[in-house]
């Protein structure tokens, strides 16, 4: 506790006792079962998702995929229509996260950014291993520029987003995105992403308890998610690796005492020497996940308006 009372944000420290407060049970990893690891989360999840901002609708649908029918939630704020459409793709390091456990996050953007949120419940990891939720994620883009205004979607005006897990995905789908249609994707918005870096300084300095994200979590989720060695430098994973100049503008947001901070950065100055306008935003004193807290944490409030602002900025 020490380190954390020195580094953190004191609304940060006031979460990471909340937090504890909520947790069920025991948390190592290693002794649970997967069903024992989402329960746990999504209990804990639940208080942070309580206070729900109002909507102008809240539409539940599914779209057919490449092995199973996807789930969706579709966020309409209101006095919009058609709407600017954020595909959203929650955190969970592949493994755990539902629509409910990113359910306010997904309202706060909608609120603040005036576009339409589809959540997107992509199979998880380890029953659907790497590239399922990519191939879930690239058949969904494909039902909302085809059926998308039936929903009063606009594809035309078209940005992902994510958070952890999900930033990550959203900029692998990208690029495949856009290697079949260029610039179909205009904005992507990321949270505190991993984009392909494997031991970095962030990764030395806050890659611990100290920090809840240690080294045997980063191996646990990516042993789940990932199918074969080789995957570690699949560019639909390392996206690094991929095809940066194809990337429209991105907002990316970094927590500074977090493992995955560097990737954010390694992220932008690649966007960067493409050409490609991105914004790097890194939020003092905060973990990874602290999007999520925004009912105790006025950085997380303001992380989401600052990247809701920007999409409404890039999406009109």
């Amino acid at each position: 506790m020490p380190v954390i009372a020195i580094t953190l944000d004191p609304q940060m420290i006031a979460v990471v006792k909340k937090r504890r407060t909520l947790i069920l049970g025991p948390q190592d990893q290693g002794n649970l079962s997967i069903d024992d690891i989402r329960k746990n989360y999504n209990h804990e999840r639940a208080w942070w998702n309580a206070i729900k901002p109002k909507m102008d609708s809240v539409e539940e649908l599914s779209v057919p995929g490449p092995v199973r029918d996807i789930a969706l939630r579709i966020y309409r704020p209101f006095n919009q229509n058609p709407r600017p459409t954020l595909l959203y793709l929650h955190g969970g390091g592949w493994v755990v996260g539902n629509l409910d456990t990113h359910d306010r996050v997904m309202r706060l953007l909608a609120q603040f950014s005036g576009a339409a949120v589809v959540g997107i419940d992509y199979a998880l990891s380890p029953e659907h291993k790497f590239p399922v939720a990519i191939n879930e994620t690239l058949a969904v883009i494909q039902w909302l520029e085809s059926s998308g205004r039936n929903h009063g979607l606009d594809p035309t005006r078209l940005a992902l987003g994510g958070d952890s897990a999900g930033a990550n995905m959203a900029v692998a789908a990208t690029q495949l995105h856009h290697q079949r249609h260029h610039q179909a994707i205009r904005f992507l918005l990321l949270y505190y992403g991993a984009y392909g870096l494997t031991d970095s300084w962030s990764w030395q300095q806050y890659g611990n308890a100290d920090y809840e994200f240690t080294r045997e979590e980063k191996a646990f989720y990516l042993d789940s998610y990932l199918a074969n060695p080789s995957d570690h430098a699949d560019s639909r994973f390392n996206v690094l690796n991929g095809d940066i100049v194809c990337l429209p503008q991105a907002f990316i947001a970094a927590a500074e005492c977090d493992p995955l901070h560097d990737d954010s950065v390694a992220l932008h100055e690649a966007m960067r020497k493409t050409d490609r306008p991105a914004h790097l935003e890194v939020y003092p004193g905060v973990l990874h996940s602290f999007i999520h807290y925004s009912r105790l944490l006025d950085k997380a409030t303001q992380a989401l308006r600052d990247g809701a602002h920007a999409l409404a900025k890039a999406l009109g």
